[in-house]
């Protein structure tokens, strides 16, 4: 609760004034990614002081926490693979899209997000999750952040959402999307910079589309195949790793020496 009452009066004003233009395609809103961490910044500091500080930024570049290097693979190709199976369904489909654009930028802009991501995921996940993991369990809690979360983003698109289905269908598809995040997360040695980098990626995909309308998406970008898509996902996570997210059903048993 300390967390939420940091964090709300930093967020709201940014919420209210989310379509206030600070720069060529850079709203205020774009400022709201950095209130989670700035939140737990401030509770850590009260609490430990300069240490505490030093101890949550750490957990920014913690990839050493990542013993099995195979996680990269869903950190770096999860979310990029979600939206090119958006892109070939909008292909079967007849619709009208534009080819990927890829440009020597990209890099430059992977980092901007991930820095941006980073202003999320060290309040989210790297102050806030363990404590709710820990009253509430795994899956509880990644489901519950991932409500809280998606609540956070209305500002950003109801102003322009078409249609209430719209804005349901992209709530339900950020929600499923943080029971991946925490999947990645408990797998890796509870790594901030896993989960920070599996965020980028998320919002890396659909930059090699151009955007249209008010919602700046790509014109094929639709929420409820999103969320079909990453529920799907989802289940089949649960399937294999159960609530713990953590249990591998099929993992190889190691034997004792006398067999048993």
């Amino acid at each position: 609760m300390a967390f939420f009452l940091v964090a709300l009066p930093l967020y709201i004003p940014v919420a209210l004034f989310a379509r206030m233009q600070l720069a060529p395609n850079v709203s205020l809103f774009n400022l709201a990614t950095f209130v989670p961490a700035l939140s737990a910044l401030i509770l850590v500091y009260k609490k430990n002081k300069g240490a505490g500080v030093k101890a949550l930024l750490r957990r920014s570049y913690d990839f050493r926490q990542i013993k099995l290097k195979i996680w990269y693979l869903p950190v770096f190709f999860l979310y990029p693979v979600i939206v090119f199976v958006q892109y070939g369904l909008a292909i079967l489909s007849g619709s009208e899209v534009s080819s990927p654009h890829f440009s020597f930028a990209t890099p430059i802009v992977l980092v901007a997000l991930f820095i941006a991501a980073l202003g999320e995921e060290l309040g989210w996940t790297g102050y806030l999750f363990d404590p709710m993991e820990a009253r509430f369990g795994t899956l509880n809690a990644a489901i519950l952040m991932g409500l809280i979360w998606a609540a956070f983003h209305i500002p950003l698109f109801a102003p322009s959402a078409p249609s209430l289905s719209w804005i349901a269908w992209q709530l339900t598809y950020i929600a499923a999307t943080r029971v991946l995040f925490i999947w990645v997360y408990s797998n890796t040695g509870r790594s901030v910079f896993a989960v920070a980098a599996t965020h980028a990626t998320f919002n890396l995909g659909w930059q090699f589309f151009p955007a249209t309308g008010g919602l700046l998406v790509p014109s094929f970008y639709d929420p409820r195949s999103l969320a079909i898509t990453t529920l799907s996902v989802v289940a089949a996570v649960l399937f294999l790793w159960g609530p713990t997210l953590v249990r591998y059903r099929y993992a190889k048993v190691r034997r004792s020496a006398d067999g048993m």
